[in-house]
């Protein structure tokens, strides 16, 4: 065993001294002491993590992956700018990036980002000036070690308030988290007008960020925005007293999201059909609209006065494809009910108090579309029924049936004949009218034994339907 084992152990040592199955050297970067400086910029180094290893206490990645072999870059800031990273990784390596600054002794994480199906990835990050920032290249854990191109460049700087002047029918563009980092556009608002904010992504998948800043706003970072629009979205906004001036809106994407990042942005003033008191919306009326979630058109409110204790619908009719929102609100703003996930027609059914009440159609996703909104108010009633004095065989009999509130309109009367074998049997159905809440219906018991009724209010345009329960009688 011990001559078969020397004969393995020299024929290994031949192997690595012909370079056959030999390890890798490591590259000259391999540990952090040993980083290689990137001199002026843009520049693109070359590198490899083959033959690289993990140092002891070697720091995990942001971007929560697992890292192995690693290579080492440093970069000082000479002012204060933001610096742009591409890695296009080679064969089949699959790699982090991540970007440090140091702290005295400390590494503080600034940005991270890991390579796509294509092998690349891009990041950027705001750089202090005289900071020092290393940067790590990473195999993930179980990918084949390979080499890479680095591309560290200064991008497009970012945009200083005020920006462009916002064109009334809104503006398109698209920005990016390397070259075009975000978007500034200014627009006139008066104190005391109200007007609607809406932004529109237009890349799926993508979050084109909204910030609006007061008048004088010289710097975003650091600033104080005023209202935030979070992944696309609307808001209305009304400027205080003496708060009138030009204010200034930020676009920002999401960091997570490789490639451009278009949007559409339009701020309008908002009349009432978008703020109180709302577009008055009768019994039994139909409003025609139109709704755009890509221009300021995102919603339309409409009042509603509730005179009694009513059972409310609210019916919008819309395309299939359309995704509208249909809401209740009651006069302090609050939701009462809401149909806001499906598309297509929608429908509200809801037993309110009398009061102002409000029904808000909106968008969803950017969507765009006609609708009808159908009101239908409908009293609740409450119905009784009293037999009157128990006649005899053949006798006839008054039923006196009542509705509240004082309405008029059609009753039945449901009337039952009790066997001592089968239980309960209809017998018949008596019809009259209720005016000003009464209604007398004549009946006459066609044999002794028990008998019961029950009535029923069947509504009309203006008034809920509504029942008794059975009342009893014994004809002897």
């Amino acid at each position: 065993m011990v001559v078969v084992a020397l004969l393995l152990a020299a024929v290994w040592g031949a192997g690595a001294a012909s370079g056959e199955g030999a390890t890798p050297t490591p590259p000259p970067n391999d540990n952090r002491t040993a980083a290689i400086a990137v001199g002026s910029l843009p520049a693109t180094l070359p590198g490899t993590v083959a033959g690289a290893t993990v140092e002891a206490g070697e720091p995990s990645s942001e971007c929560d992956v697992g890292t192995g072999p690693s290579v080492w870059y440093t970069v000082m800031a000479s002012a204060h700018e933001r610096i742009a990273i591409d890695l296009a990784a080679a064969g089949q390596l699959e790699a982090a990036v991540d970007v440090y600054r140091a702290v005295r002794s400390q590494l503080v994480s600034v940005a991270c980002g890991r390579t796509d199906e294509e092998g690349k990835t891009s990041l950027s990050f705001s750089a202090k000036k005289g900071s020092l920032y290393y940067v790590r290249v990473a195999a993930l854990q179980g990918s084949q070690p390979g080499s890479f191109t680095l591309d560290v460049f200064l991008p497009t700087p970012e945009v200083q308030p005020p920006g462009l002047e916002l064109a009334p029918g809104g503006v398109g563009g698209a920005v990016d988290r390397i070259q075009n980092v975000n978007a500034a556009y200014n627009v006139q608002m008066s104190a005391g007008t109200s007007y609607i904010i809406n932004l529109d992504n237009e890349t799926r998948g993508a979050c084109v960020s909204a910030s609006l800043f007061p008048p004088g706003t010289r710097s975003f970072e650091g600033g104080s925005s005023r209202v935030g629009i979070e992944c696309s979205g609307y808001r209305l906004f009304t400027p205080g007293p003496g708060r009138g001036g030009r204010y200034v809106i930020e676009l920002t994407p999401r960091e997570s999201f490789t490639g451009r990042q278009h949007y559409h942005l339009q701020v309008a003033v908002a009349g009432p059909a978008e703020s109180a008191p709302g577009i008055s919306l009768g019994n039994h009326a139909h409003a025609h609209g139109r709704l755009d979630g890509r221009r300021a058109t995102v919603l339309r409110l409409y009042r509603l006065e509730i005179e009694s204790h009513s059972n409310l619908t609210l019916r919008l009719l819309a395309h299939e494809a359309a995704e509208f929102n249909l809401q209740l609100r009651n006069q302090d703003g609050n939701v009462i009910a809401c149909q806001c996930e499906g598309s297509g027609a929608q429908t509200i059914q809801q037993a309110i108090r009398p009061g102002r009440y409000y029904a808000v159609v909106s968008e969803r996703r950017g969507s765009v579309g006609s609708y009808t909104l159908i009101r239908e108010s409908r009293t609740i009633t409450a119905t009784r029924l009293s037999l009157g004095t128990v006649p005899s065989e053949a006798q006839t009999q008054t039923f006196t049936v009542g509705v509240l509130p004082d309405v008029s309109g059609p009753v039945k009367v449901r009337v039952d004949r009790f066997s001592p074998v089968f239980g309960w049997q209809f017998y018949g159905l008596l019809r009259g009218a209720v005016v000003g809440g009464t209604a007398s219906i004549p009946f006459t018991p066609p044999a002794i034994g028990r008998w019961r009724a029950k009535a029923t209010f069947e509504g009309t345009s203006t008034a809920s339907p509504s029942s008794t329960r059975y009342s009893y009688e014994l004809v002897e």
